[in-house]
């Protein structure tokens, strides 16, 4: 079985080159395989960081979504969408926290997970008083005004 090969920013040009490379292509500087793995293996994670947050952050963002269609009279069963997206949310944050909060890179689609991350803990933050102090007076408000 072959492995794929990983790829990983030259340390001299900068340039995204392969794990199995012994020099990079672009400037002839010779590539240590240890050191290629190992930095292959970062870029990896970095990678897989970029997409889970991103993935949070559409998370966070149908939270309030769920949120929203939750106070439309006729629709209040979405209430238990807005619970559930909260509850995913909560996790995934956590989730993302334990895997890559310690990262250490500085390869720009990490740093905007980082922020991703960060936008959607704002976002979760925010919709503990609105998903669960405003909506339900909006609720009683709802059925006081229409008795």
């Amino acid at each position: 079985m072959i492995a794929n090969p990983r790829t990983f920013r030259c340390p001299n040009c900068n340039e995204m080159i392969n794990d199995s490379m012994t020099q990079c292509r672009y400037c002839n500087v010779a590539v240590d395989p240890a050191v290629a793995q190992l930095v292959a293996e970062r870029q990896e994670k970095a990678n897989q960081s970029y997409s889970d947050a991103s993935f949070l952050r559409t998370a966070a963002v149908a939270m309030y979504v769920f949120m929203g269609l939750s106070f439309i009279p006729i629709l209040p069963v979405v209430g238990w969408g807005f619970l559930a997206a909260f509850f995913v949310v909560l996790v995934l944050l956590i989730r993302w926290q334990l895997s890559f909060g310690r990262l250490i890179t500085n390869d720009a689609d990490y740093l905007k997970a980082r922020r991703s991350w960060r936008f959607a803990l704002v976002l979760w933050i925010v919709a503990i008083p609105l998903g669960f102090i405003i909506r339900p007076l909006v609720y009683l408000l709802f059925e006081a005004a229409t008795r």
